[in-house]
Formats: structure tokens, sequence, C-alpha cells
């Protein structure tokens, strides 16, 4: 029996069209944006499309990290395929960076809005640069160009709702963008794109590069937006009518 392939672009715009994530209040206080709604994306995402790869990480969480004998000889494979298709995926819902541009620069659209739109796109070029091959320098490279904007737009209006206290300089305290590269992305990525994860963790500063371990030489490593529009007739468009002007080619 035939598995339903579930309708990704569907899914897609439920994430972004969620109201979830208006800004909350801390337990000390501070503002933060919740993206609650982006991770759930990439956590069905992952389960559905990740396969047996996804799958296997899981349970090596559970039994303490250990590898079994089948798990790593049928390993590369199963990386290999799970990229691919997460590639196939994500290559359907990427939006050219001008598109894009003009849409999170309304000056309507919320700014938790914005975040989580950025989110989205962000996931898909992760998701897509993951499946490129190693041949395609020069898409790669794009790729990881536009991967490196968006996390740095992304990291702006994260942290502007919750800002680094220059009181307490022993805190411990990682700022909304370090949670989400670093406590949220990379522990669900780095099995499928681990070159790619250790390069941000170093760009970003995350990690010493001692941890990162030697990586000097690594080659260049592996949304809609939805806001308020109101039609010529004045009156506010749908969200289906809103994904079929972003994506012409969604028409059903």
């Amino acid at each position: 029996m035939a598995t339903k392939t579930r309708n990704w672009r569907a899914e897609y715009t439920k994430a972004a069209a969620t109201e979830e994530d208006e800004a909350v209040t801390t337990d000390s206080g501070k503002q933060q944006v919740q993206t609650n709604s982006v991770l759930a994306f990439l956590d069905l995402l992952l389960a559905e499309e990740g396969g047996e790869c996804v799958l296997n990480q899981r349970n090596k969480r559970k039994s303490g990290g250990q590898d079994t004998k089948t798990t790593a000889v049928q390993d590369k494979t199963q990386v290999k395929n799970a990229t691919k298709r997460l590639a196939s995926v994500a290559e359907e819902l990427v939006v050219a960076l001008p598109e894009l541009n003009a849409s999170v620069s309304e000056k309507r659209t919320p700014r938790t809005v914005k975040v989580r739109v950025l989110q989205l796109q962000l996931l898909c070029r992760l998701l897509r640069y993951g499946g490129l091959k190693q041949s395609k320098k020069q898409e790669r490279k794009k790729v990881k160009k536009e991967i490196r904007s968006l996390l740095d737009r992304v990291a702006l209006l994260l942290d502007a709702a919750n800002p680094p206290s220059l009181a307490d300089e022993d805190a411990d305290e990682r700022s909304p963008f370090q949670e989400l590269l670093q406590r949220q992305l990379v522990p669900r990525l780095q099995k499928l794109m681990p070159e790619l994860m250790r390069y941000l963790l170093r760009v970003y500063e995350l990690v010493e590069d001692e941890e990162v371990g030697d990586d000097q030489n690594a080659k260049d490593v592996p949304t809609t937006l939805l806001p308020p529009v109101l039609s010529s007739s004045g009156e506010a468009d749908t969200v289906s009518n809103r994904i079929v002007r972003i994506y012409p080619h969604w028409k059903r």
C-alpha cells in the first residue's frame, strides 16, 4: 500500500501563518519571540522525510549515544537518502531573495511574522544545501551566502527583543539567536550536515576553534511571508490567495 505524500506547501503555509509566537515574557522578565511553529515544521519534515537516518539518531540519543554495528554500516546511505528527500521538499518551498526581501520590507508586517518567515526560509536553504553535490561549487557558494544573510537578519530581529544585560557580566545566558542555532537547529541537523553546522557555530563564535576540530581547510560547507495584503478591491486577501500570489506555480 502506497504511503500518501504529505502536502508540504500546506504545512509550510500553516507554520508561516500561525499566530502563536507573539512576544512572551520569561521568568527573568525579558521579552523573547517563540519559534514553536517553525521548529514544529522542521520536526515534522525530518520525521517524515528523514527516514531511518533520523530514527536512528533518536534511538542513539535514547541509548546514551552508542552506535550499534548495524546503524554504523547503514549510516552513510541513510544520510545520503535523507538529505536528497529533504532537499527535494525544500527546493519547492524556497522563495527567491528579491521576493522575500520585498515581502519582509512591508511596514505593516509585524516583527514576529518577519522572524518566523525568515526562519522558515532559512530552514529551506539549509536543507537544500544539504542535498547539493560537492561538484556544484557555484550553487553551494550561492546558497551558503544566502544562509549567512538570513542568519544575520534572524539574529538581529531575535536579539532585538532580548538584548544582553551589561549588568551581569558573569551570567551564562544565551541570546535567543544563540539558543535557536546552538540548542535547536544544530542538534536537529548535525547528523545530516555536520560540516555546515560546525562552520556556522564557528562563524557565529558559538564554539571554540579546538572544539570544531580540523575544519580549517573545509570546502564550502554544506516563506513565504504572509503579511496582510489588500486586493485591488480593498479587501484583505485570504491566506490561499496570498500563497498563489507569492507562488504562482502553486495553483491547484
